[in-house]
């Protein structure tokens, strides 16, 4: 359990981000490293919620995956009908709660125009909207960099491309909304993969 978010977000937001956490009641929790998301929202059957992100996101992916997900808990809090996961409830409460963080104070210019851009219409992941996405990598760590070089969604790789997933290869087929048809290249068998699934180059 995290208490404190000191060291996971950009200072000037520290104490937003420890209101937020008791305003909504989740329990929170860091996440190892996982390529098919950056955090998560859950409701158990008992009525308690959780959020998780992935520890290793730089303090200002870290902190917009924080908030997307409390966006989550926010319309579960307030909707007592069901909601798209990422409808017009969700994406009115993800504008709001950045709203305060939308200052120089606590992100850096080359990060806050787009991101700003894309709170017109948040989607599902920041991973569509390549101008966000290339902003938040420049203030990555030199090794996460490096370890990135050769990583992308498959929502921005061309058909036909062969990639890495769980150390297995596929070949890249259609999009089918939110998911791709991809080709196991061992087995030959087809699999659909959420579209921003981070995957390698192989």
């Amino acid at each position: 359990m995290i208490n404190s978010f000191d060291t996971l977000v950009p200072a000037p937001a520290a104490a937003y981000c420890q209101q937020l956490h008791q305003t909504y009641s989740f329990a929170f929790q860091l996440a190892r490293s996982r390529r098919s998301r950056l955090g998560d929202f859950r409701v158990w059957t008992d009525g308690r919620t959780q959020i998780t992100v992935n520890a290793d996101l730089n303090p200002w992916r870290f902190l917009i995956t924080y908030v997307h997900e409390v966006a989550h808990a926010h319309v579960n809090k307030h909707n007592r009908r069901p909601t798209a996961p990422h409808g017009p409830a969700w994406q009115l409460a993800f504008q709001q709660l950045m709203q305060p963080l939308l200052t120089d104070a606590v992100f850096f210019h080359v990060v806050l125009e787009p991101l700003r851009q894309y709170l017109q219409k948040p989607a599902a992941t920041t991973y569509g909207n390549a101008t966000l996405t290339l902003a938040l990598r420049q203030l990555d760590t030199a090794s996460d960099r490096s370890a990135a070089a050769a990583s992308m969604t498959l929502a921005d790789m061309a058909e036909g491309t062969v990639f890495t997933l769980n150390k297995k290869k596929y070949v890249r087929g259609t999009l089918r909304r939110t998911r791709v048809v991809c080709k196991e290249l061992a087995s030959g068998k087809s699999y659909t993969v959420v579209a921003h699934a981070w995957v390698e180059l192989a």
